[in-house]
């Protein structure tokens, strides 16, 4: 199996759903879509963040004004439903499937015209980067979608080449599927990001801590726990 991974950047105000993101850097969403043709394409995207973050994707969401997925400059509602699947504080899951979008391109739609029916494909959003990888079975016409997403993007969206190649890393993927309670997963990202965790440390504790501003022990403890249910997850222990 062959992977293309590209990601697409967004500039405020370029798009209201990732406007929120910009605006909540804490907000994460990963999705697995499907019934890709060049009309139509279905999406479940789990959403982890604020309250406040997630009510605004959803209002976005319901919203059947809004169009939804266009990367051209042609923007017209689509014919779209939406439903939320699960909705906590900290955690919702919404369905997707939209049609009828024509000339306001996707990046769904502009694969569909080029790949083969069937390529699955998995996205995540954070911050104003969404970032796209696609499986294939074969390389045959991937030049053209390039082509077709890099010189076609409207103002304010810009097109980041990742790699094509064979697939790689998909049980990595499947730590997507372990739940974090919101504090640990703010404590992981902003480690993550600063180079706690990189070698040699970036930071210390005592800098993150301050940082985050909470008490030392207590990032410490988030830390720890945020590390046992990835580690016990991902060797499909219990924890």
């Amino acid at each position: 199996m062959r992977e293309f991974t590209f990601d697409v950047e967004y500039e405020a105000g370029a798009d209201p759903v990732m406007d929120v993101f910009i605006e909540y850097p804490t907000l994460v969403a990963e999705a697995l879509h499907g019934g890709v043709t060049e009309d139509e394409f279905w999406y479940v995207e789990r959403l982890i963040g604020p309250t406040a973050a997630l009510d605004a994707v959803e209002r976005l969401r319901l919203d059947e004004t809004i169009p939804t997925e266009s990367v051209t400059e042609t923007a017209r509602p689509a014919t779209q439903y939406h439903d939320v699947l699960d909705r906590t504080d900290n955690e919702r899951v919404i369905y997707s499937h939209v049609e009828d979008i024509g000339d306001a391109e996707s990046v769904q739609t502009l694969a569909g015209c080029y790949l083969p029916r069937g390529s699955p494909f998995c996205t995540s959003r954070r911050e104003a980067r969404h970032g796209w990888r696609i499986f294939l079975q074969s390389d045959e016409k991937v030049g053209l979608l390039y082509d077709a997403l890099s010189a076609n993007l409207r103002s304010g969206l810009s097109f980041r080449m990742g790699r094509l190649g064979e697939a790689e890393g998909w049980g990595h993927d499947s730590l997507g599927s372990i739940s974090l309670p919101p504090a640990q997963r703010t404590a992981m990202r902003a480690a993550l990001d600063h180079g706690y965790y990189r070698m040699p440390r970036e930071v210390t504790l005592d800098d993150l801590a301050a940082t985050l501003d909470v008490p030392r022990s207590t990032l410490s403890y988030r830390l720890r726990r945020a590390e046992e249910r990835l580690v016990t997850g991902y060797l499909g222990e219990t924890g």
